[in-house]
């Protein structure tokens, strides 16, 4: 198969660097790396043009990630897809894991991504938390009833070209990241496959998209409205695809219920539903939490344990909690120490999937 890495670019100069070269070092005889610079006001062209004819490099008006991302698919030739962050790391074996679970039908692999700093300084955590199994059907079945599945964001997960073909034809004008699109259409158009072995290096520094490191009520409503987006092409393409799903897909999503509780602890006055309450939320949470088969029991217990303290503390405490959830390095130290001795106590981890 030949492997395109596609890496869009916006003002990423102190990263980008580090990004290509990773995707240079893969070791996998066939691929190509293709950069979109998406109107980076920095010096970011400066850095790609010192990788000469070993990338194919272009320069774009601004189109955020989702259109840089079609452009530089269209570009490509590849078999199989990463599109991978500007400030991410790909490992030289990742193509190496992934030959050894590929097949016909398969529409992505996902696998662990270690956390590194801005300095490239290893954090000592991986991320997600898989299921303990690797079952593509079991995964399907409870996304259609959920709408929800275990998945790292972007650089964790390769595709096929025939999955990003069709998912990018159905992106609304309004989306602006990939994943929204890809990560939601993987489980309906083929078997999504995971890797337990960390295969790319997820930086976090304050500019990053994801990173959270204050409560910015405006941001986490803007992920509960992308969530809304996601379910509107979620129930239009099961629908062409005569897929029984919920009425409402995200009634028990449990990603989307701890941000949607998150959005109406910080500012309940400005929360998007009108109907929510928080004893109701609440019980969706921990109803959810209790039957998901994505999860390890650890980790349910202690979203269960999070929803409980949200619900329950004095308000002028609920806001500390939500914030520890989404923004690990804001945790005090004794939570950190808690948590990293809960995870100890972790049953082992099942032998990777050969």
């Amino acid at each position: 198969m030949k492997l395109s890495v596609i890496i869009a670019n916006h003002n990423c100069r102190d990263f980008v660097g580090g990004a290509i070269q990773s995707a240079l070092a893969v070791d996998w005889p066939d691929k190509e790396v293709i950069v979109v610079d998406d109107a980076s006001t920095d010096d970011s062209r400066t850095i790609i043009e010192e990788f000469g004819t070993r990338v194919a490099a272009y320069y774009r008006p601004k189109s955020h990630q989702f259109g840089a991302h079609m452009f530089g698919f269209e570009q490509s030739v590849g078999e199989v897809i990463i599109f991978l962050d500007a400030d991410d790391l790909l490992e030289p074996q990742v193509m190496q894991e992934i030959a050894k679970v590929w097949h016909p039908g398969v529409s992505k692999v996902q696998y662990r991504m270690n956390l590194i700093d801005a300095t490239g300084a290893q954090l000592g955590t991986a991320i997600p938390q898989f299921p303990p199994r690797d079952d593509p059907e079991k995964l399907r079945r409870a996304y259609l009833r959920t709408m929800a599945y275990t998945t790292p964001p972007g650089s964790g997960n390769l595709y096929s070209r025939n999955l990003v073909r069709k998912a990018f034809s159905m992106g609304s004008p309004t989306v602006v990241w990939s994943d929204d699109v890809l990560l939601t259409l993987a489980p309906l158009m083929g078997d999504v496959l995971t890797i337990r072995k960390p295969l790319v290096r997820y930086r976090i520094h304050a500019a990053n998209n994801a990173a959270v490191n204050s409560l910015d009520a405006g941001k986490i409503r803007d992920r509960v409205k992308q969530d809304i987006e996601k379910a509107r092409l979620f129930s239009n393409v099961t629908r062409e695809l005569r897929l029984q799903v919920p009425h409402d897909p995200l009634r028990y999503n449990l990603n989307h219920l701890q941000y949607r509780l998150a959005s109406y602890v910080v500012e309940a006055s400005a929360h998007p539903f009108r109907e929510d309450t928080m004893p109701g939320l609440g019980y969706r949470l921990v109803s959810s939490a209790s039957v998901s088969s994505q999860m390890h029991l650890r980790d349910r217990a202690l979203l269960v344990a999070w929803t409980f303290a949200c619900l329950l503390a004095p308000p002028e405490f609920r806001k500390s909690f939500v914030l520890w959830r989404f923004a690990p390095m804001s945790r005090p130290r004794v939570v950190r120490a808690i948590l990293a001795a809960l995870s100890s106590l972790r049953s082992p981890r099942l032998p990777d999937r050969a």
